[in-house]
């Protein structure tokens, strides 16, 4: 043990312990944020899961509206004429290129004499 002269004091260690304390507690900090391996592949695993739920949707609503403007006997030209959507739109929703907006979806609808819900397979109210 470090014996000092009775005329004077320890060495003010505060400053140094305080900023290795506020180090630490940055590494800490620092350490917790990074994600680990298995949290980045179950984060990636639930986007993939997403994505592919959003495609199966996309391709689910672009048959139905497919079958039903083949069942209708209409064009891409006819659909453009009642609803005012491009035909490269209506190309895009039925191939599961694009999603549709909600005004499409309604526009849709009613050029086929639907309910949007109806299209969806799902009760919207």
């Amino acid at each position: 043990m470090t014996k000092f002269p009775s005329n004077s004091s320890p060495p003010d260690d505060s400053g140094e312990e305080s900023d290795l304390l506020a180090r630490l507690k940055q590494t800490v900090r620092k350490a917790m944020a990074i994600p680990t391996a298995t949290e980045e592949r179950i984060n990636a695993l639930e986007y993939d899961m997403r994505d592919a739920v959003r495609q199966l949707a996309r391709n689910r609503v672009g048959t139905a509206l497919r079958q039903l403007r083949a069942a209708r006997g209409l064009s891409y030209a006819d659909v453009q004429a009642e609803t005012g959507l491009s035909q490269q739109l209506l190309w895009d929703v039925e191939y599961g290129v694009r999603r549709l907006k909600l005004a499409e979806l309604k526009q849709l609808a009613a050029c086929y004499q639907l309910d949007a819900d109806d299209i969806l397979g799902i009760d919207l109210e």
